[in-house]
């Protein structure tokens, strides 16, 4: 007669009581055995106390002494006892089943939670869950931290909006805000206009509101700009001191780094602030995807990920010109441009531009590395050539094809500015390591071929190229009043090292720079409006420049293009180019660009006394006295470089904002 399984299991069943041996009347359950722990139960067929309390499966097994008998149903003896320990219940309801969690140990999987609380396993706090890179940070679908409340209510009554304060009026505020998002937001998109009207920020953050008004004030109501930045100040200390944290804090402090007034010092410290404050909102973990149907929902899902990455563009910003390590893991960034065109649905004027601008910041952090760790190396010119590679690739993506991404033309400026910056320190360092590595001491002479004026021939085209882009695209379509500072550090370079090395130029390129350079101070001066802003300081500083050249130089940019030389009539009978026309040999030693300026601000004392560029033939006379060497004079070298001659002393302070050490 044949049985079924379930009989042999069920205790009413007849043959129950010669297949199932009872268990003996007192045992400990294993999760007491495990912790060496008194087990409180009658029998083995009732959970014990500590078990009940604790909330884990209390489960019994026979003792076995000597060898262990062969199961005859094929379970091991863990699998048999826990089947046979479940409650009565639970035998009459389910088979026996198979202990996978040590099979699964030993395939090396992760522990299930069940067989943790078996073992009764506490960790502290600071474990991290699965799939956590920090393990402080709690879980990721957990709600951040409330963003109103008091705090938002005491910001409000302590301390009013320009417009409650009087300083601008209700259409004062509406004409300001369109002024934002059609010019400074399509700069780099920080927020939504269709999320952010003036009624939205100012129902949902006093201090967004203020910082809006504040930046756009600073361009067309400059008069009420000191009072709002007080204003906006003054919300954003009172942010700190409550305790308040949302997203529109963050924003509200991008903002005011990006158009920032002229001698702020403290962007790298309020930024480094909202960063902080944005991991505790989450800001840096994605949403799941796809979006929500709802346009609203999702468009605020897009504005958490747009903060996030503005705080990486704002962070790469101000590492650069600060001379300070980022503060946001390199992990952390993601390719911008996957997620700018996956919702081509809920376009937002100005984003398209912050993938171009994260890739171009970290390629200058890639050239400042390599520039402090020049030696002359053959693998410095492969590093060289493998970031050359890599510009090539990011214009050829963001400048020949930004069609494809509906770049506007103020974005198209930025991009150019951008390239021409990252050309020159290309072209730059190639010049610094022929001049320090392969010239082997050779003189600069512009009228031979040699690498090495090759290289100075391509650094000084490279540099009036970028001014060619600041007075096409910036000047004439009048971008100057709320452009960032990268295109201002980009004109004090270049212009510092043109006017440092033009020496060295010949008679044609010395015109070219000395017009540019006064197109450039001319077009600064028209577009300043106050005596504190950008455009003034890089007035004075083109200015002061231009005031170093030689007045026979500046005299020779009068001159037709086409007319002959003045020594032409005199130097027509002899053979060979005259010197007024191709400048003399020169050895050329200069530091870098920003190297030069960084040492002048900081360190006046080590350009006091540069020696004047001499040629071979001038160090002759020098040494020997005799005047008859001379064919026709050549032009004049400049006097030696002062501490006071690359910047007015008393812009100084602002320039070390700049160009720190």
């Amino acid at each position: 007669m044949q049985h079924s399984p379930a009989a042999e299991h069920d205790p009413a069943s007849p043959h129950a009581a010669s297949t199932v041996a009872k268990p003996p009347t007192k045992i400990s359950c294993l999760a007491c055995r495990a912790a060496k722990r008194k087990c409180l139960t009658p029998d083995a067929l009732t959970v014990c106390k500590r078990c009940s309390d604790q909330g884990l499966e209390c489960e019994y097994q026979k003792h076995r002494r000597g060898r262990r008998k062969k199961n005859p149903d094929g379970l091991n003896g863990a699998a048999a006892s826990r089947s046979r320990s479940r409650s009565p219940s639970h035998h009459a309801s389910s088979p026996p089943r198979p202990l996978v969690d040590r099979e699964r140990a030993e395939r090396g999987r992760s522990i299930p939670s069940s067989a943790v609380r078996s073992h009764s396993i506490r960790f502290s706090h600071v474990v991290p869950i699965e799939g956590d890179s920090s393990p402080y940070l709690p879980p990721p679908n957990s709600q951040p931290p409330a963003t109103g409340g008091a705090s938002l209510a005491l910001l409000r009554t302590d301390c009013p909006d320009p417009v409650m304060s009087g300083f601008l009026t209700e259409a004062d505020a509406y004409e300001l805000f369109e002024f934002y998002f059609h010019h400074l937001n399509v700069t780099v998109a920080i927020l939504d206009p269709v999320l952010h009207t003036a009624t939205y920020c100012r129902d949902k953050s006093p201090l967004l509101f203020s910082a809006v008004l504040t930046v756009t004030a600073k361009i067309i109501r400059p008069k009420a700009y000191s009072s709002c930045l007080l204003i906006a100040n003054k919300l954003v200390g009172q942010a700190v001191e409550f305790g308040l944290c949302s997203i529109e804090v963050v924003q509200a402090i991008i903002m005011l780094t990006h158009w920032k007034k002229a001698d702020d010092s403290t962007s790298w410290r309020k930024v480094g602030y909202a960063i902080r404050m944005a991991q505790e909102l989450r800001l840096n973990q994605r949403a799941p995807r796809p979006l929500p149907r709802n346009e609203r929902q999702a468009r605020e899902v897009l504005n958490k990920e747009r903060c996030w990455l503005n705080l990486i563009v704002a962070d790469y910003h101000l590492a650069m010109h600060h001379s300070l390590p980022r503060m946001i893991n390199q992990d952390d960034v993601d390719d911008p441009m996957e997620w700018i065109t996956e919702h081509p649905h809920l376009p937002c004027p100005g984003e398209a531009v912050i993938a171009p601008w994260i890739n171009f910041s970290r390629l200058c952090r890639l050239f400042a590395d390599m520039l402090a760790s020049m030696n002359g190396s053959p693998s410095n010119l492969r590093s060289l050539h493998w970031l050359e590679m890599e510009w090539k690739r990011w214009r050829k993506r963001w400048i020949e094809k930004n069609s494809e991404y509906g770049f506007l033309r103020q974005q198209v400026a930025m991009v150019k500015m951008c390239d021409g910056l990252l050309h020159f320190h290309i072209c730059e360092y190639h010049l610094l390591f022929t001049a320090r590595y392969r010239s082997n001491g050779a003189t600069l002479d512009t009228s031979e071929p040699s690498p090495l004026s090759y290289a100075f021939a391509e650094c000084a085209d490279v540099a009036l190229g970028l001014l060619d882009v600041f007075q096409t695209d910036f000047v004439a379509n009048g971008y100057l009043p709320f452009c960032f500072n990268l295109t201002w550090v980009g004109v004090a370079i270049t212009s510092v090292w043109l006017i440092k090395n033009i020496g060295a130029m010949d008679k044609m390129d010395r015109k070219r720079v000395i017009r540019k350079l006064t197109e450039v101070a001319d077009s600064t001066g028209e577009a300043s409006r106050s005596a504190e802003d950008m455009p003034a300081y890089t007035h004075r500083l083109v200015k002061h420049l231009l005031g170093s050249v030689s007045p026979e130089w500046q005299l020779t940019t009068t001159e037709p293009s086409a007319a002959p030389v003045g020594e032409g009539d005199a130097g027509s009978s002899s053979s060979g180019p005259t010197p007024a026309v191709i400048a003399p040999p020169q050895t050329w030693n200069m530091p870098s660009a920003q190297q030069m300026i960084q040492e002048t601000l900081w360190h006046p004392s080590i350009f006091q006394d540069v020696p004047t560029l001499r040629t071979p033939a001038q160090h002759h006379q020098c040494s020997t006295g005799n005047s008859a060497f001379h064919p026709p004079q050549p032009d004049p070298i400049p006097q030696p470089i002062t501490s006071d001659v690359l910047f007015p002393a008393a812009d100084d302070d602002i320039w070390k904002l700049l160009f720190p050490l």
